[in-house]
């Protein structure tokens, strides 16, 4: 059975260099387990409301299946952990079959 990906969805702002390093930990942790990453603007209507409702001071933000999991300068670590509370799949890691 296929791990099913787990949805991130990452605001982002134009030339933000925060954002840049998000992409790189999203990237890095996409090697680790199956994620569909999606990117929304700010300044968008889904990213001000976003904003809005979980009181984000600045960008980037990072949403895990709809849920806000972190914003500013996004750690491997902390957002690791909020990923390994999820379950992708019954396969560990290591055991993962090609």
């Amino acid at each position: 059975m296929a791990p099913v990906p787990l949805k991130v969805t990452l605001l982002t702002l134009h030339d933000c260099h925060l954002c840049d390093h998000a992409r790189d930990v999203l990237s890095r942790l996409g090697r680790e387990r199956p994620l569909v990453v999606e990117e929304a603007s700010w300044d968008s209507d889904e990213g001000q409301r976003l904003v809005q409702r979980d009181g984000i001071p600045f960008a980037p933000a990072v949403y895990i299946d709809g849920s806000f999991a972190a914003y500013g300068r996004i750690s491997d670590g902390a957002l690791r952990r909020r990923l390994g509370d999820r379950k992708p799949s019954r396969w560990p890691p290591w055991r993962r079959l090609p």
